[in-house]
């Protein structure tokens, strides 16, 4: 058997000169495409390298920005601690006016209630001073119209009543035939050179009723209204009342709308709404 074609290492097939150049291509092959990956290798890293200097030369230029700003919030910071510190010493000596500003508002609020209480107690004396002298008054309108009754029973000189009016201790009164509102009574009196009657006392209002049978009579009185409140009821002349012959239950003020005053047919007095329509009594004084 003739060995020289046989190797125990080989595969049996005899390698010829064109096994050895299909080697070599083969290694070529790899060593060309190691090459080609390691140049492309290179290439990527090149470019992450490029890529990684430039973020960094950015970041370099960013920090430097932002120590800049750092450097100046840094002294903005420091003007708005400045500030600071003299807003609060601007503010220790205001709030030290304020509170001397205070305690002199306390002591001047409590000096006002002090006037305040004085002031009330003084409006409650002239008050009831202004009401003894509506007293003081009334009483010497009677006096007056006795001594003038008085003086017509000595002296026949004195001016008689107008037709249809009658006479009562020196003064002429007129139960009205006609009705109106308040306003209506008013002026109807004042063209007769009248006005609506003022009762000074129980003997005037005893005449009175005696005469107002049937029918509810008008008076010269009225309420004093504030603010839609009622505060005192006042004559035509401006007295305010001393002497009243209210009806039970009178004055009321019925919804908030009665300000007028009426003597009813018993001769008791009553608030009314001053548009009904109503009789009314005149009063003027006789001429002697």
């Amino acid at each position: 058997m003739d060995n020289s074609k046989y190797n125990k290492w080989s595969d049996g097939t005899e390698e010829g000169p064109r096994g050895h150049w299909g080697r070599w291509r083969q290694k070529s092959f790899w060593v060309a495409l190691a090459v080609v990956a390691a140049v492309l290798w290179a290439l990527v890293l090149s470019i992450l390298l490029f890529r990684a200097s430039k973020e960094r030369e950015e970041l370099l230029d960013h920090q430097d920005l932002l120590s800049t700003n750092a450097s100046k919030q840094e002294a903005e910071l420091g003007v708005l601690q400045n500030e600071v510190k003299t807003c609060r010493t601007s503010c220790s000596v205001t709030q030290a006016h304020l509170q001397t500003t205070q305690g002199l508002l306390g002591a001047a609020q409590t000096k006002l209630q002090e006037q305040q209480s004085v002031l009330s107690e003084l409006r409650e004396r002239v008050t009831k001073d202004m009401q003894l002298a509506g007293r003081d008054l009334e009483d010497i309108r009677s006096e007056l119209l006795r001594a003038l009754e008085a003086a017509k029973l000595g002296n026949h000189s004195c001016e008689p009543c107008p037709t249809s009016w009658m006479p009562f201790q020196g003064s002429c009164y007129l139960f009205s035939k006609a009705q109106g509102n308040w306003d209506v009574a008013e002026k109807s009196c004042a063209d007769a050179s009248a006005r609506l009657v003022i009762v000074g006392d129980l003997e005037e209002q005893t005449f009175l009723s005696a005469n107002t049978r049937g029918f509810g009579f008008w008076m010269g009185l009225k309420a004093v209204r504030h603010k839609g409140t009622i505060k005192s009821y006042e004559w035509v002349d401006g007295v305010k009342v001393s002497f009243s012959h209210w009806n039970v239950g009178e004055p009321n003020d019925s919804q908030g709308g009665e300000s007028c005053i009426m003597m009813l047919d018993t001769g008791m007095w009553n608030d009314a709404p001053c548009n009904t329509k109503d009789n009314w009594i005149c009063e003027k004084r006789r001429r002697c």
